[in-house]
């Protein structure tokens, strides 16, 4: 009878020493929190400074390295805003292109040709009107280059969640028919949890790539004229004009630091959250962890927090599950299009294409722009390089790191790390090399448009391979899957869709690493080789709006080609026929 009280007494001391615990934690995470909050207003504030172009000038960028930090949070506030705008674009986009066929038909090709024209070019068009729109204002500038940082980002996800939608299996779709899901409920029940691993991973692999972007956007020359926004990129660049690679140096170790916290602090959290939306019922064997993410669920406050808003948007939700009924028809693959949307679509396009054709001819000519096909076709082929040479390398990689959980929480930062350095920020030292070693510039671009492309191969692969079912990697060990039949049998098929994607996405990064991989400097010197890309940047930085035009529809053309001529099939082949 004595036991009893002192079990009572021990337990009720654990909880105490537990709940002073999660105060002490509560206290800091709170700390934390506002920190981040009066570091976030006070870097925006920044963000809105007074600025007249023409009258007013950009202060020069100090290379002192202790400003690093500075410049660092400046970039980081710049690339996570892009990343917001981003996902939203993607859940509302990637979900009506999924469910409606008529607004597929018509949106899928716009994204083809908006994710071909490369950043260079749309900046050269819309820095005029960003100035215009916040006028008076460095808003203007920054706005700039954070639609730089979402052109970036977007593309491979919207792929990637339209992808996901497009393969749900028949059975969940038809459970959702049954239970007369609203369109809110399905989005919640439904599609984003289906699509919630492959997003995140395409997540991470966006916001590394839209780093290319962000330091690319942060030195601006367009039109004759320069802009220079404070940052990890307009410092790197003001480096190399002064042949300064101590300073890039520098510059590469914070923004190693810069990644290993976003992924601790970030993506790694949202890994191991993701992991509950897996859809099978014998798991993936060894779970993702984050030591951050176990942090906060020790936190009371943050429980408290999470109920309180939880029962705060009750009311919404159900507003909006009711704006939303259940759709009366099928959608997505068996939906039909109206005969006449294709025709009338025909006819746009072909409208705007004449009248751009016609103004193209009239101030450039028949034979340049012809010698422009030909330089699209010498990009295209590197382009091709690019994507085949990272498949062949990173496919086999992609899959062992999907399918083994220990591999993947070893391999994931460091990959992560090396994917999200910026490759505009490695070209001067592949430039001195190249300088060095006398390599000739048409095959040295490839090399520099893979650093900026090759990962994407890497990322939607690993996605696909670690959302594979645990019950096809059992069968595949029961029937004894080995060597070529093993891939030809299994893996490849599961992969496929995703391959797809991260095919398309990394031809897009491909023909936007062109337009600097084609032409590096460093200091004075300048390597060039012939193709669109060098083209396309030389005009930009003339502020030769025609010889843009062209480029940027030579380019387009190229890429809405191939979409159409091979990677379109392929997705139709991955719904048919490789969905789990």
């Amino acid at each position: 009878m004595a036991t009893v009280p002192n079990t009572q007494t021990n337990t009720a001391n654990a909880s105490l020493q537990l709940a002073r615990g999660s105060g002490w934690l509560d206290a800091a995470l709170l700390v934390l929190a506002l920190a981040l909050v009066a570091g976030i207003a006070q870097l925006g504030s920044q963000m809105a400074v007074s600025f007249h172009p023409g009258s007013d000038a950009l202060p020069g960028l100090n290379l002192n390295p202790a400003l690093l930090p500075y410049y660092a949070a400046r970039s980081s506030l710049r690339m996570f805003i892009g990343l917001g705008i981003s996902l939203a674009l993607c859940l509302g986009i990637g979900t009506l292109a999924a469910r409606n066929a008529v607004a597929e038909r018509i949106i899928m090709p716009i994204i083809d040709v908006l994710q071909s024209v490369p950043v260079l070019g749309f900046l050269a068009i819309t820095v005029s009107f960003f100035l215009q729109l916040f006028k008076g204002s460095l808003l203007g500038l920054e706005a700039a280059s954070i639609f730089a940082i979402v052109t970036g980002q977007v593309w491979n996800l919207i792929f990637s969640y339209y992808q996901s939608l497009r393969t749900v299996p028949g059975e969940l779709n038809e459970a959702a028919r049954l239970y007369r899901f609203s369109g809110w409920q399905r989005f919640t029940r439904l599609d984003l949890p289906y699509g919630t691993i492959n997003l995140v991973w395409n997540g991470m692999m966006s916001f590394a790539g839209g780093w290319f972007f962000a330091t690319q956007s942060e030195a601006i020359s367009v039109n004759n004229s320069e802009y220079t926004l404070p940052g990890l990129g307009s410092y790197v660049a003001t480096a190399i004009a002064k042949q300064r690679m101590d300073c890039i140096l520098w510059a590469l170790l914070t923004m190693v630091l810069v990644v290993v916290l976003s992924d601790q602090l970030f993506w790694r959290p949202l890994v191991a959250w993701s992991d509950r939306f897996r859809m099978d019922s014998s798991g993936a064997g060894l779970a993702p962890r984050s030591w951050f993410l176990e942090l906060l669920g020790r936190s009371r406050g943050l429980q408290q927090l999470r109920r309180l808003i939880g029962r705060g948007f009750q009311p919404l939700g159900q507003l909006l599950a009711d704006l939303t009924p259940p759709a009366r028809a099928s959608v997505g693959p068996a939906a039909t299009v109206p005969r006449w949307l294709d025709a009338l679509l025909l006819g746009l396009a072909s409208g705007a294409v004449v009248l751009a054709v016609r103004l193209v001819l009239q101030k450039v000519g028949l034979n340049e722009t012809l010698l422009v096909v030909g330089y699209g076709l010498l990009t295209l082929g590197r382009v091709l390089a690019v994507v085949g040479l990272s498949t062949l390398v990173f496919l086999p990689l992609a899959v062992s790191i999907g399918l083994r959980p220990r591999l993947s929480a070893l391999l994931q930062p460091l990959i992560l790390m090396l994917a999200s350095i910026p490759a505009n920020l490695l070209f001067p030292f592949f430039t001195v090399a190249f300088l060095a070693t006398h390599l000739p510039m048409w095959l040295g671009c490839v090399v520099l448009m893979a650093l900026g492309s090759q990962w994407y191969v890497l990322f939607n692969s690993t996605a696909g391979a670690s959302a594979i079912p645990s019950d096809l990697r059992e069968m595949s060990q029961v029937f004894q899957l080995r060597g070529r039949q093993r891939w030809d049998r299994f893996l490849l098929p599961a992969v496929f869709s995703a391959w797809v994607t991260g095919a398309i996405t990394a031809c897009g990064a491909a023909w936007n690493a062109s337009i600097v991989a084609e032409v590096v400097t460093w200091g004075n010197t300048t390597l060039r080789t012939a193709g669109l890309g060098s083209y396309i940047a030389s005009a930009t930085a003339k502020g030769d709006q025609p010889r843009i035009l062209l480029g940027l529809m030579v380019m387009s053309l190229f890429v809405v080609g191939f979409n159409r001529l091979l990677w379109r099939p392929l997705y139709r082949l991955a719904e048919r026929r490789f969905s789990l």
